[in-house]
C-alpha cells in the first residue's frame, strides 16, 4: 500500500481539494450565516481557509506531470489580472469584500506551477459536481426535518412557476444553501450538464440530481443556459459532426431554437422578469464613468437616491455578470471578462475532437447563466471560476498522454 507521502507525491490531492472549496464555503455560510465564529469570520470563511491551507501543503510534495502550454498560462494571467483589478478597485472604492478572495490567486498559482493529468482533472470536476449535489440534498433533508434553515425560506422563494410541484407538497421555490433561487438553479443546471457529459454511474447519479435541483428552484435563466449547453453538447459532438451536411443542419437547429426562445420572451416575458429596467438603470450608471466604473458605493448611492421613484426597481446588482462588473469597475473589467470567455470557448472548441463537446458545453453554460444573473465574479474561487479553469486546463490535455493507459485518459466529456 502507498504511504500518505507517496499518495501526495503521485496524486494531485491538492487539485481535488481545491475543487471542494466552493461547496465547503457555501455550506458553511448556510449553517450559520454571518455568525462570528472566529474573529468575525463565519463557518464558510473558516472552512474555505482551512481547505486552502490543506491544499497548499498537499501541493508541496506533488510531482508535476509537465508544463502547461501558452494558452493555459494566458488564462491564468487573465484571471489573476481580473482578480487583482477587481480587488484594487474595490479597495479604492472603500467597499468591503470577503477575505476568502485571497484564496483565488493562491489556487490559481498552485495550478499554474504544477500540471496534473487529464484523468485527475476529470476527477476534480466530478468532485465539484458531487460536492454541490451533497450539500444540496443535505440542506433539503435537514431543512425538511427542521434541523437547519429551510431551503424554501429564501427572500425570492415565493410563488411556484411549476404548478404540478404543489401536488407533492412543495409550495414556493427552493434556494437551498445558496441563499437564492437564482443561485440554486444554475447549480442544478451545472450538475445536470456534468452528468450528461459523463458516463456510466456518474451520469446515472448526477443527471437526475441536477434535474431535481433545477426543477425545485425553478430558475428560467438557468433553464435557458441548460438549453444552450445541451445544444452545444449535441451539435458539436463527434457523432453529430459525422453526419452529412452537419454544418447546415447545425445552423438550422440553432436558428430555429433562437426564434423559439425569442418568441417565448416577446410573448411571455418581454422584461425578463423585470430585468430590462434594471439593465437600463445600470447602463445609465456606466455612462457616467465608463472607463473605471462607479464602484459599489456609486451603485448604492444611486439606489438610495431613486428608491420610491415611480417605476424604479431598487436592485444593488445588475442581474448580469458582465453588466454588473462593467458598471462597478469599468470597461477594463469588461475587456478582461470577455477575454476570459473567449479563451475558454476557443480552447474547448479546438480540443473538442479529442475531448468531446462537454467542456465547450460547460463554457457556454457558465456564460449564459451569468448573462441574466450575477452569480459569480473574478475575486473569488467560486463554482463557475473553477469550472472555467477546468475547461481551459482539460483543453491542454486533448492530445493522448503517453504516460497513462488509454482507458485512463478518457474524459466524461467524450461522446
Amino acid at each position: 500500500m502507498r504511504t500518505v507521502v507517496e499518495t501526495l507525491r503521485y496524486k494531485p490531492v491538492f487539485l481535488w481539494l481545491a475543487f471542494l472549496v466552493p461547496a465547503a464555503s457555501v455550506f458553511g455560510h448556510y449553517l450559520a450565516p454571518n455568525k462570528d465564529i472566529l474573529r468575525g469570520h463565519d463557518w464558510g470563511i473558516i472552512a474555505a481557509f482551512a481547505l486552502a491551507i490543506v491544499v497548499f501543503f498537499s501541493w508541496i510534495p506533488y510531482q508535476s506531470t509537465g508544463r502547461w502550454p501558452t494558452h493555459v498560462f494566458a488564462f491564468f494571467l487573465l484571471t489573476a489580472g481580473a482578480w487583482a483589478y477587481q480587488v484594487v478597485r474595490t479597495q479604492m472604492d472603500g467597499s468591503l469584500f470577503n477575505l476568502t478572495a485571497f484564496i483565488a490567486p493562491l489556487l490559481l498559482l498552485l495550478l499554474a506551477l504544477k500540471r496534473p493529468s487529464k484523468r485527475d482533472l476529470v476527477t476534480a470536476l466530478l468532485l465539484l459536481a458531487y460536492s454541490l449535489a451533497v450539500i444540496s440534498f443535505l440542506t433539503l433533508s435537514l431543512g425538511t426535518l427542521g434541523l437547519t434553515p429551510s431551503g424554501f425560506a429564501v427572500s425570492d422563494g415565493g410563488g411556484n412557476r411549476i404548478w404540478m410541484l404543489e401536488q407533492f407538497g412543495l409550495v414556493g421555490r427552493w434556494g437551498g444553501p445558496f441563499g437564492s433561487v437564482n443561485y440554486a438553479a444554475p447549480v442544478g443546471g451545472l450538475i445536470l450538464i456534468v452528468g450528461i457529459a459523463s458516463r456510466g454511474v456518474h451520469r446515472t447519479i448526477l443527471l437526475p440530481a441536477g434535474l431535481l435541483i433545477l426543477t425545485i428552484s425553478q430558475g428560467r435563466t438557468a433553464l435557458f443556459a441548460v438549453t444552450a449547453a445541451l445544444l452545444v453538447f449535441f451539435l458539436w459532438s463527434p457523432r453529430f459532426q459525422r453526419l452529412p451536411n452537419h454544418g447546415f443542419i447545425r445552423i438550422l437547429i440553432l436558428a430555429l431554437t433562437a426564434l423559439g426562445v425569442a418568441g417565448y420572451i416577446l410573448s411571455q416575458d418581454p422584461t425578463f422578469n423585470g430585468r430590462t429596467p434594471i439593465w437600463a438603470d445600470f447602463s445609465g450608471l456606466l455612462v457616467s464613468n465608463p472607463i473605471f466604473g462607479v464602484g459599489t458605493t456609486g451603485v448604492i448611492d444611486f439606489v438610495v437616491e431613486n428608491t420610491g421613484q415611480p417605476g424604479f426597481i431598487p436592485h444593488t446588482h445588475a442581474h448580469s455578470v458582465l453588466l454588473d462588473g462593467v458598471t462597478r469597475y469599468g470597461l477594463i473589467f469588461g475587456a478582461l471578462t470577455l477575454a476570459i470567455y473567449a479563451l475558454a470557448l476557443i480552447s474547448s472548441a479546438k480540443a473538442s475532437p479529442e475531448n468531446g463537446s462537454g467542456p465547450m458545453a460547460l463554457t457556454v453554460f457558465v456564460i449564459v447563466s451569468g448573462s441574466a444573473e450575477t452569480i459569480y465574479s473574478w475575486n473569488y474561487w467560486s463554482i463557475y471560476v473553477a469550472v472555467l479553469t477546468y475547461v481551459v486546463l482539460i483543453s491542454a490535455c486533448a492530445k493522448r498522454e503517453t504516460y497513462m493507459p488509454e482507458k485512463d485518459v478518457r474524459s466524461p466529456a467524450d461522446t
